[in-house]
């Protein structure tokens, strides 16, 4: 059994525990408050799609709409913090930390209140950063990333003001579609599939319910990439996230389906390609959630109150970024490599400078009551980090929800076994943008403590 898998056990274990009678004392009914909210954001015309190089023309069409929502959720002494979810591949600082401003002088929400998270999907716009230049062929993605930022600011807000009375409740479910991707080969690894990597089979689910019982939001996760479409889709969908929140919400009228994604940066989705697998996806995974809230000793009640961390911290790259370095890769074999170098000898040429290091890699906790926390981590995060994260921080009734793509994509975040391996997650996707080399081996010591950090804070240790 794997460290993943042993601790979803324990978490099932303490939830049967925690609500069987004559086992514990019963909880008193939380003091929650929850407001729930959504807002459209499918592109209105035709945009740069996101995931795949090879697509160089605009999308065709719809398949499927997109959306954001928002849950606010408040203890009984008023503490108020928002969780967002968006069918998107990325939400970059600069977009997430303009939204943050805009609510905290609008709502007074501070930003260790406020998380964000992408749900990665790859048939989804392609955002731009609205502080760089703008560029050709992307004028329609610039004017749908500032609507963007208005809908989320607007769904916020209405969560906010739907304030009223909630139980929350925890659980864990399994889905078995997730597969490691990283493939060994007698050249290395390559994007592929490996059946005995570790993957994060795990379905974690929030329920919030009003004080009549019923669902107004079902927040649930899982750690896998959401490519079960590939290059050749050329319409809007959210793949399979977005089929599996149509199942949840049909199981649950009236409630919101929320997606986070989990630490999904070396797994895909098997079988993948078509919309109907992205279907059939999305309604194993909204399975696995039914099966859980039909058990009710399988969820924990969530009591006691709210707190949240945000903190940033610094992650460096492995160099060297001299253009001596850059011209010794002019003649690599890899095309890839050598486009690299040319772009960063023309930028050193122009006199603009090379970065040394990221000092905005974010994390962010938000205690749920006394048994629960969830932990968001910035970039495309390999499930190594879930595993030992869940070993070292979770468990004796404290469960430790471990996700990814929270307020920023910064690139893949390997950990030292990945980086030291190589491939796709351990530095050759760092060629295809513009940061100057893959990060340097400390990259796993410095988001593990800045993750203990934020988790202990507000467990209050």
């Amino acid at each position: 059994m794997s460290d993943v898998s042993k601790g979803i056990l324990a978490a099932t274990v303490w939830a049967v525990i925690a609500t069987t009678p004559g086992l514990t004392q019963a909880a008193d009914p939380p003091a929650w408050k929850a407001g729930v909210a959504r807002v459209d954001t499918t592109p209105t015309e035709p945009v740069r799609m996101a995931g795949y190089a090879s697509r160089i023309t605009p999308s065709e069409g719809v398949a499927h709409p997109l959306a954001a929502k928002a849950l606010a959720l408040a203890d009984q002494h008023g503490h108020r913090s928002v969780i967002v979810t968006c069918d998107i591949i990325s939400l970059r600082r600069s977009l997430s930390e303009r939204v943050a401003r805009r609510v905290e002088a609008e709502h007074g929400l501070s930003r260790s209140d406020l998380v964000f998270f992408a749900s990665h999907t790859h048939a989804g716009p392609q955002p731009v950063d609205l502080d760089e230049p703008i560029r050709e062929g992307f004028q329609a993605n610039a004017a749908y990333t500032r609507s963007l930022e208005d809908k989320l600011v607007g769904v916020i807000g209405a969560a906010l003001a739907k304030m009223t009375p909630a139980d929350l409740s925890y659980g864990v479910g399994r889905a078995h579609f997730a597969l490691n991707r990283r493939e060994p080969t007698s050249k290395g690894i390559k994007l592929g599939k490996n059946p005995t990597g570790p993957t994060d089979e795990g379905v974690p689910i929030l329920r919030v319910r009003d004080a009549v019982g019923k669902p107004l939001a079902i927040v649930f996760g899982y750690a896998c990439h959401n490519t079960t479409l590939r290059p050749d889709m050329m319409k809007i969908d959210p793949d399979f996230a977005g089929y599996a929140q149509d199942r949840i919400e049909a199981d649950n009228p009236g409630a919101s389906a929320m997606f986070v994604t989990g630490c999904a940066g070396d797994a895909d989705p098997h079988p993948f390609g078509t919309l109907e697998m992205a279907r059939a996806h999305g309604e194993e995974l909204g399975a696995a959630v039914k099966l859980v809230l039909d058990h009710p000793t399988w969820m924990t009640p969530l009591g006691g109150d709210l707190r949240s961390a945000y903190a940033e911290t610094t992650l460096h790259f492995a160099g060297p970024t001299d253009r001596a370095s850059y011209e010794k890769l002019l003649g690599d074999p890899n095309q890839g490599r050598q486009r690299h170098a040319r772009r960063m000898i023309e930028a050193i040429d122009q006199g603009r400078p090379i970065r040394k290091d990221y000092p905005h890699y974010s994390v962010q906790a938000l205690a749920l009551g006394d048994r629960l926390t969830l932990l968001g981590l910035s970039g495309e995060v390999v499930v190594d980090y879930a595993i030992r994260l869940q070993k070292e921080l979770g468990g004796e009734g404290r469960s430790l929800w471990v996700a990814a793509y929270a307020n920023d994509v910064v690139g893949y975040i390997p950990s030292i076994r990945v980086l030291k391996e190589g491939g796709y997650e351990g530095g050759e996707s760092f060629y295809g943008s513009d940061w100057p080399t893959p990060w340097a081996e400390d990259v796993e010591s410095i988001v593990i403590k800045a993750a203990r950090d934020v988790v202990r804070k507000v467990r209050r240790e």
